[in-house]
This record gives structure tokens, sequence and C-alpha cells, in this order.
């Protein structure tokens, strides 16, 4: 193992220990999870929403490259045609 590599394990090590550390990575974990739950969860409903969309177009077994086009398409709304 690199010099580098144990000097940073050894300081991670460290600094779970330190209950002061611990402390403040509880704090700023539940933060930043009250602020990107409600974004993960409007994501998630709209995947779901856009597959039952798609599917409700055409069976994914009919035309397997056109399904997974339109619901890319639904799901990601092309920006520039000239990408694709």
């Amino acid at each position: 193992m690199s010099l580098l590599r144990r000097l940073i394990f050894e300081a991670g090590r460290r600094a779970a220990q330190n209950p002061e550390v611990r402390r403040t990575a509880a704090r700023v974990a539940g933060e930043v999870y009250g602020k990107v739950a409600p974004r993960v969860e409007n994501a998630g409903r709209h995947v779901l929403e856009s597959a039952r969309e798609t599917s409700a177009e055409g069976r994914l077994t009919d035309d397997p490259i056109g399904f997974a086009r339109r619901f890319r398409d639904r799901l990601l709304p092309p920006e520039d045609d000239r990408q694709r």
C-alpha cells in the first residue's frame, strides 16, 4: 500500500473515532437528506409516469428500439436534435 493511501486511511479511521466529527457528519447528512429526498422522490415519480405513458403508446416487445427512443424522449426532452 502506498504511503499516501496509508495516510488517507489512517486519517479517516481517526476521524471516525472522534465523537465530535461523527456528530457533525450526522448533522450534515441529515441536512443533505432533508434537501435531497423530495427531489429524488419526484424524479422517481417522473420516471414511473414516463414509463407508463410510453407503454400506453406501444408494447416493448413489439418494437424495443422504438420503445426505448420514445421513453428517452419522454423522460429527457431533446435539447438539440442535432446531438442525436
